[in-house]
């Protein structure tokens, strides 16, 4: 089925008398799907156990006459005001030990009791009401989890649920300790209900102790969605189970939160990444995150009102983000909104129609794309022979202790996957436990914990002629988040890549002029002709089967190993022991990308009978290649023989 576009319409803000104008519009935008309900629960339980569903059943009946199909959310992102009177205890409590207020959205914490009845009641009433609707084609579980830094909380609910939560984990206190390394500091606990969750201190807390705080907190929200999942599977058992993820999102392990979904929705705001790159970044994790095409489920249509400036988008840039979006796989794009709103938080936020029902720019770009639609056939991105291992207890203990406040695990991956995409080779991100068939080159970065048995998998996957590129900060913690005692990289990494760690260091920045004869250096080499410049992060190796490729140049690493590369059977592995600042003409100068960012972004996708069409997308407002500023072009490149 070619691609859907649909919006996000809310007649709880809009006379009744004009639904049904509302709802013609849409359609004359060419749109076909409409996606309600994810903040209206006072409306649907006024009081408790008191349902009142007529209005949104005369909504839904309006929208589908007019050929609409309905994408209904559970109301749990938002608890009624009565609720949070009832119960006070279910807000919220902020790492300084204080209750959030009320009168907003997220101010829930995803453990407590009340809320967690509460919340299952709502959605197994309106899932039963409707469940068989035959208007409603799917369901969006609650509202972006974890949004505004809203998945930790630190009330008393939460600190006994962390402590039979790491029980069940660890099973014994004193494998806890042992696992924590509590006897640093004297910390060895001897009764669970010594262990308290993180909190302002004078001096860190145990690293361990808030990585797993980390894994619990998100934990917390994968149960808090899968009681949903499991009503809707009784209740509704012939539609499909999204939630929408979000931009630039790190608390919640987003791998565990796809596990249980038909599909991953996304809420793309390019405005909040200012680098297509990135916004291709996001779009190719979603569709990683279930291996199969996701929905954009909420697709910025122009100036937004959340940032610290808020431009107005040139014509044609939401059409761009729209196939852009296709070219990731998205199988449907919903706007964010149909109108701009009159009340509430986000009067500036831009929609399809402005504040006075007249079609604004986005309105116009949404026909345009579905003009551009009409004539395809359904096309599929094929998966990728690159792959990049992303990980978020990576991501997580590094940025507990990053060693240097530069270091962030999101922008190495980020300028990784950038090198890729400006030479339009497609990507695929896997987790750390994924089978590696069918890459031919597979990126590890600073895969900082060990897995154990990972390591003899890869090399299985190397001998049989993979190219496996590890980077600097792997295999250095266990799991628990303690050091390993092995010699670095630990967990056998060191045997694949045929080399030691000898001394790592973070690089401070070129301004930093305290102790100019303790900088590690500047530059990597291969030769006269082949140097690179390094920051933030530098590694000495030992060779011991490896091939050097790179030496240090200068500071206090002149003449040490940077780069190694080891056969392993067909294949190879390379280890970079720094962070390469250019990393792309690195990539290059190995062979691994083109030399020359492409002038557009250039996607090969297929259709059904196995032909190849190719999409470009100008992302820029002046031409390049054969096309326009913001321009998009489809060309079928060949039939299946």
């Amino acid at each position: 089925m070619p691609p859907l576009t649909g919006c996000a319409y809310y007649p709880e803000h809009w006379l009744v008398d004009q639904w049904a104008v509302d709802a013609q519009r849409l359609r004359e935008a060419g749109l076909s799907v409409v996606r309600r309900g994810e903040f209206a629960w006072d409306k649907m339980e006024p009081q408790p156990e008191q349902y009142s569903f007529d209005w949104l059943d005369h909504a839904v009946e309006v929208l589908s006459q007019a050929g609409l199909k309905i994408v209904m959310c559970t109301p749990t992102a938002t608890p009624p005001p009565w609720l949070l009177h009832q119960y006070p205890e279910i807000r919220r409590v902020g790492i300084d030990g204080v209750r959030v207020s009320t009168a907003s959205r997220r101010v829930i914490c995803g453990s407590t009791a009340p809320y967690r009845a509460a919340a299952r009641s709502i959605v197994d009433v309106i899932t039963r009401h409707y469940g068989h609707h035959p208007a409603v084609i799917g369901w969006q579980v609650d509202n972006e989890f974890g949004v505004g830094e809203t998945t930790r909380c630190y009330c008393d609910s939460c600190r006994v649920r962390f402590q039979e939560w790491l029980a069940e984990r660890y099973g014994s206190l004193d494998i806890l300790n042992q696992a924590w390394g509590t006897q640093f500091w004297g910390t060895t606990f001897t009764d669970w209900t010594q262990i308290p969750v993180p909190g302002i201190t004078t001096e860190p807390q145990n690293p361990s102790l808030r990585l797993d705080y980390r894994r619990f907190s998100s934990d917390t929200w994968v149960a808090f969605q899968q009681m949903q999942i499991d009503l809707l599977r009784a209740n509704a058992p012939q539609h499909w189970i999204t939630h929408n993820f979000m931009i630039r999102h790190w608390s919640l392990d987003y791998w565990k939160l796809a596990q249980a979904l038909d599909f991953v929705s996304y809420d793309n705001y390019p405005h909040g990444l200012n680098d297509p790159a990135e916004v291709s970044m996001n779009l190719d994790l979603m569709r990683s995150l279930k291996k199969r095409s996701f929905w954009v489920i909420e697709q910025q249509p122009g100036r937004v009102n959340w940032h610290p400036y808020n431009p107005s988008v040139p014509p044609g840039q939401v059409r761009v983000w729209t196939h852009q979006a296709y070219a990731a796989g998205a199988s449907a794009v919903v706007y964010f909104r149909e109108r701009a709103s009159r009340i509430g938080q986000e009067q500036y936020h831009t929609g399809l129609f402005k504040w006075d029902g007249t079609p604004d720019q986005a309105y116009y770009e949404a026909q345009q794309v579905a003009r551009d639609l009409a004539s395809l056939p359904d096309l599929a991105r094929p998966s990728a022979q690159v792959g990049i291992i992303f990980d978020y207890d990576d991501l997580w203990s590094i940025e507990l202790e990053p060693m240097t406040q530069e270091f962030s695990y999101w922008n190495w991956v980020r300028q990784i996957y950038t090198a890729f995409w400006q030479s339009n080779i497609p990507v695929d991100f896997l987790p750390r436990e994924a089978d590696l068939t069918g890459c031919d080159t597979v990126i590890v970065p600073a895969a900082i914990l060990i897995h154990p048995g990972e390591v003899g998998k890869w090399r299985s996957w190397v001998e049989q002629g993979g190219r496996l590129i590890v980077t600097f900060r792997s295999g250095v913690r266990e799991l628990s988040n303690i050091a390993t005692a092995e010699t670095l990289p630990g967990g056998g990494l060191s045997d694949l890549i045929g080399a030691h760690v000898s001394q790592f260091s973070s690089v401070p920045p070129a301004t930093y002029t305290a102790w100019p004869d303790h900088r590690p250096g500047s530059q990597i080499s291969a030769g006269a002709e082949s140097v690179f410049n390094y920051h933030i992060w530098a590694e000495t190796l030992t060779p011991i089967t490896a091939h050097t490729l790179y030496h240090y140049r200068d500071g206090l690493n002149a003449g040490e190993v940077a780069v190694t590369q080891h056969r392993v059977g067909q294949g190879e592995v390379i280890y970079l022991g720094c962070w390469v600042e250019d990393f792309a003409r690195f990539a290059a100068a190995q062979g691994w990308i083109t030399a020359a960012p492409a002038p557009v972004q250039i996607t090969t996708l297929q259709d059904v009978a196995g032909s190849a069409w190719q999409l470009s997308i100008n992302h820029s407002l002046h031409p390049a290649g054969n096309l326009e500023g913001y321009g998009v072009s489809y060309e079928k490149l060949s039939d299946n023989d």
